[in-house]
């Protein structure tokens, strides 16, 4: 009797601290401890999850559990009088395990440490739903493994970030969360990354994700969609944070005027991209690049957000997709301005080239600058000599200023060792050789006044002005005819003006130091002056000459032969 009123007091003792520690925020909680490993494993129930239980609260249970055991052993031990060795091992064993874990107990939490390294994150689960299970696991080395299913919703404590998934697993000794199933990771006003399964490396600080991964920058609205990304968040010695994007992923850029209305977006694909501080982005391997009627070309690009400026970097090429307006700009490298989300200027580098319907200019180094998606202003210079060519005018020079009306050359202005070489009128002069003017500077203007609309016509000559040093060699019709040799005129002075009408020369001008040929082609010396000129069309009446019949030809014996040859003299 006496023995059943001791276990009976026993297990009331052992029944009020087990409260005690459900009250601690371990309500629930089932505990079972091997001979092989002293690990303590805790399974929470749905409301002690749902109540906020902590990994701390969790660590305090089962101190106050194990000191529970230890105290109902050593009454037993004492009710029954029965002090034997076993139970004394046993009682010292519980006591020494009672006493180190309360000492772990006592210590205040690991506060987190600000090392280049990172610090461990202590997950908090106070957000979960309540239909949340877990398995808690503590280790020998006072780390632990969690186990969390039925949906989970938490953050890392003392950041500002939260993770969501289906179901979850965290090995802290390894600083590794296991993310499975809708996965959600998100720091407020910064990034929302979904995918279908990540890797949160917590001393790391990186995010790894994939499985139909979309990132999201939520201060723009940007979006990166890939197979798979790296995220690397804000952390001592990582000032700012990081985004890789590999395996070919997209990238929709938004931008946002003065008033902050986003625009269109701009739709970005490469062999791989990086993101740096949601300021800089960086991509390599067939970078395509689609914005308002615009299609980039290049091998790598980087985008500056803050000053909206894009560099496409080798074999770089722009090209308009809209037919009317088309215009075409290649280069080794190639600048692109925005202001206010609109392209306002396009900047070629090394051996640029630029071409539309009625213009083509190279030089090292082309500057347009658009209006509406249209080139309104075009800049050749640079180490070599920058050439325009338009239908009836090339000119060349050591720098050039082009001013264009609805895509047609409508000014050039040529500085420095200008040369103009034009086409004669080919109705009035059949000839390979070209007009041409020469000076310090050159400016050309061409005629406009044809409807915008009017595609078919080509863009005519008006006028062109050489200053210092000009010269000018134009070949003048000849009354002969198209078939007939033009004459030639050549002058020179300190300024010349030619007028030009449908194409061909109408008047030229010389003012200062005036000075020049004119040359008309001589008749052929060696043709016969005397001739009878044909009527016109009539072709010349050759006469026939009666040619002599030939003699028959004459057979000759074999044997006759051979010694008509053998007598042949020597």
């Amino acid at each position: 009797m006496t023995r059943r009123r001791s276990r009976t007091r026993a297990f009331t003792v052992l029944g009020t601290v087990s409260l005690l520690a459900l009250v601690a925020g371990c309500r629930g909680a089932s505990r079972a401890a091997t001979a092989v490993a002293p690990a303590t494993t805790i399974a929470l129930s749905d409301s002690a999850v749902g109540a906020g239980t902590r990994p701390d609260s969790v660590r305090a249970g089962v101190v106050l559990a194990d000191a529970a055991r230890a105290e109902s052993l050593s009454v037993a031990a004492k009710t029954t009088g029965k002090d034997s060795a076993a139970t004394r091992d046993s009682l010292a064993l519980q006591v020494a395990r009672r006493d180190s874990l309360a000492a772990a107990a006592k210590r205040p939490a690991r506060k987190a440490t600000s090392s280049a390294t990172g610090r461990d994150c202590v997950l908090d689960f106070a957000d979960s739903p309540p239909e949340t299970r877990l398995l808690y696991m503590r280790l020998p080395d006072s780390t632990a493994n969690t186990f969390i299913g039925g949906g989970f919703i938490g953050r890392c404590q003392g950041e500002n970030n939260k993770i969501s998934a289906d179901s979850a697993e965290q090995f802290e000794s390894a600083g590794i969360v296991n993310l499975y199933g809708n996965v959600v990771y998100e720091e407020p006003n910064k990034l929302r990354v979904t995918a279908a399964h990540a890797i949160y490396l917590t001393r790391e600080g990186r995010l790894f994700a994939d499985g139909g991964v979309v990132a999201t920058q939520l201060a723009t609205g940007s979006t990166f969609s890939g197979p798979n990304i790296e995220y690397y968040r804000v952390m001592p010695g990582r000032p700012v944070a990081k985004l890789v994007a590999p395996n070919r992923p997209t990238a929709r850029l938004i931008e946002k005027d003065s008033t902050g209305t986003p625009g269109q977006p701009t739709v970005v694909t490469a062999d791989r991209f990086e993101d740096l501080g949601d300021t800089l982005l960086l991509g390599w391997g067939d970078v395509i690049i689609t914005r308002e009627k615009i299609i980039g070309r290049s091998d790598s690009l980087a985008y500056n957000k803050t000053s909206q400026l894009a560099r496409l970097v080798r074999a770089a090429r722009i090209r308009s997709t809209d037919t009317s307006q088309a215009f075409t700009l290649n280069g080794d490298t190639i600048d692109l301005f925005t202001t206010d989300k609109k392209l306002d200027r396009v900047f070629a580098l090394h051996s640029a080239t630029a071409t539309n319907k009625d213009l083509v200019i190279n030089a090292e180094r082309i500057d347009l600058r658009l209006k509406e998606q249209k080139i309104d202003e075009a800049y050749a210079f640079g180490s070599g000599r920058a050439r325009a060519k338009t239908p009836q005018q090339d000119v060349e020079a050591d720098s050039m200023r082009i001013v264009l009306t609805d895509q047609r050359p409508r000014e050039v202005r040529a500085i420095g060792g200008a040369v103009a070489k034009g086409v004669p009128d080919t109705l009035k002069i059949k000839s390979v050789d070209r007009d041409m003017l020469r000076g310090d500077s050159l400016f050309a203007y061409f005629d406009t006044t044809q409807a915008p609309a009017d595609t078919s016509k080509q863009t005519r000559i008006k006028e062109i002005r050489a200053f210092g040093n000009a010269s000018s060699l134009f070949q003048i019709a000849s009354k002969g005819g198209p078939t007939a040799p033009p004459a030639l005129n050549y002058v020179r002075g300190q300024r010349i003006f030619v007028q030009f009408d449908t194409g061909s020369v109408r008047d030229v001008q010389v003012d200062s130091s005036a000075s020049g040929l004119y040359l008309e082609p001589a008749p052929d010396s060696l043709a016969d002056s005397t001739a009878k000129k044909l009527p016109a069309g009539k072709p010349p009446v050759v006469p026939t000459i009666p040619l002599p019949k030939p003699p028959a030809p004459k057979f000759v014996p074999l044997t006759a032969a051979v010694v008509s040859i053998s007598r042949r003299p020597s």
